[in-house]
Parts: C-alpha cells; sequence; structure tokens
C-alpha cells in the first residue's frame, strides 16, 4: 500500500521538527507499505468496484486494510498497542448560557469517546495515538474531534487519522470515511489549535498499488458490522425485488 501525504492540521510546541515525531512518521508509514494483497505478494492490488445488474455494486472490505496495519505496527516495528485513553466523564466542561433564562450551565457527560485504535509511547516520552479509518464519513469526523479533545486534554502529544485517498475510496465499502469528504473541513479542524498547548494533529492518506478488473481476482473480505454490515443488508433487499 502506498502512502501518498501526511496534513498536519496544526503543530502546537514544535512537535513537527522533533525526533519523537519523525521516528513515529516513519514508523507508521513502513507499517502502510507492508500492507499487501494478496498476502505475500509485496504490493495491495485492489479489484475494482463492479456494478451488477440488480443496481449494486461489488466493493472491497475495509477491516482487512486496519487489521494488517496494526499487525505489522505491533508486530514488525514493535509498538506496544494500547487502546485506552482516559477521557473522564467528570472532565470540566465548558461554561455555556441558556436561553432565554441566560443562566451559566454545564452540559453534562453522558456518553463515552471509544478507545483508539492503537496508542503508544515514543522513545522521547511522546504520547501519541492513531486511528485507522474504517467507518463512514461521520466516523472520520468523530476520530478528528476525539483525537483533538485528547490533545487539548494533554493526554496524548501526537493524534493521527489515516484515511484512503479518493481514488481508493471508489473501490472500497459504500461511503468510507476519505480525505475528499473531510477536505472541506480541514479549516475547522486547524482553528482547534487554541485550545492545545502542546500537540500535533494529523491525517494521513494512503492508496492501493494497483488496480485489477480480473473477475477471478478477489475482494478484500468485508467485516460483520458498520457499512459492510449495511451493505450486504442493501444486496438482500435488491435480490428480494
Amino acid at each position: 500500500m502506498k502512502w501518498l501525504r501526511t496534513l498536519v492540521l496544526f503543530d502546537c510546541g514544535g512537535l513537527m521538527s522533533s525526533p519523537d515525531w519523525a521516528s513515529i512518521h516513519a514508523s507508521y508509514v513502513r507499517a502502510i507499505q507492508q500492507i499487501d494483497f494478496p498476502v505475500g505478494a509485496g504490493t495491495l492490488t485492489l479489484r475494482k468496484k463492479v456494478k451488477r445488474p440488480d443496481g449494486q455494486s461489488e466493493r472491497n472490505g475495509v477491516g482487512y486494510l486496519r487489521r494488517r496495519f496494526l499487525k505489522f505496527i505491533v508486530e514488525v516495528e514493535g509498538w506496544e498497542s494500547e487502546a485506552d485513553v482516559d477521557l473522564a466523564r467528570d472532565r470540566r466542561q465548558p461554561d455555556i448560557r441558556l436561553y432565554p433564562s441566560l443562566e451559566t450551565y454545564q452540559e453534562p457527560i453522558t456518553s463515552n469517546f471509544g478507545d483508539f485504535d492503537l496508542v503508544t509511547t515514543a522513545a522521547g516520552g511522546t504520547r501519541v495515538a492513531i486511528e485507522w479509518e474504517t467507518g463512514n464519513i461521520s466516523s472520520s469526523h468523530r476520530s478528528l474531534n476525539k483525537l483533538a479533545i485528547a490533545l487539548a486534554s494533554g493526554k496524548i502529544q501526537v493524534g493521527v487519522l489515516i484515511v484512503p485517498s479518493r481514488q481508493t475510496y471508489v473501490h472500497l465499502t459504500d461511503r468510507i470515511g476519505n480525505i475528499g469528504e473531510l477536505s472541506a473541513y480541514l479549516e475547522l479542524w486547524e482553528s482547534l489549535k487554541v485550545s492545545v498547548p502542546r500537540g500535533l494533529l494529523a491525517i494521513s492518506v494512503v492508496e492501493h498499488d494497483e488496480l485489477t478488473d480480473s473477475d477471478t481476482f478477489p475482494y478484500l473480505p468485508s467485516g460483520k458490522d458498520g457499512r459492510a454490515k449495511q451493505g450486504r443488508s442493501k444486496r438482500k433487499r435488491a435480490k428480494r425485488k
């Protein structure tokens, strides 16, 4: 698989010039480049999306890519995988105003953020969290928001979201998060730097190496939940019509 580019949305405290960031980035890029299909091929080949007579499309699943990335970054790059970052529900909420009473109010936190895909500590002590996108575009927004809050709280110093390029997205599970659909919102996340004393937020874009339209080449396997489950349901409904 190819690493295309890394967009640094903000860098508070000069982390981008630090040895830790250079090491972190080089390590996860190497893990990206080791993702192949078929296994052992050395490159990632995707079968092109095909539209069927029923109007539905056959596409590649996305869970395989995340699993291979995590496998390589832990087993080959030697990262320690720890998914939990304690973003406590009892942290102080900002003061807001109620209307029409104009009273000052703090809305209680009643939901959890969920774990990050990978959390580890670099050699120089920099705490980093990485999210590999396997959900729809709203999931990408949640991941970036969650990373920004973790950075603002000081729980991590580097947050990275890895998403497919627009060219790869076309051949993956329908509506998977991708850089094309995130591009219009980058200024929003860049503006969050004012709440971060020291931290770096980045998006890395990845892409397949090759495409094939061979009908004997398998699609990447699909998962059993999320967008993959919805896609199977749509295909079943189409078959019943």
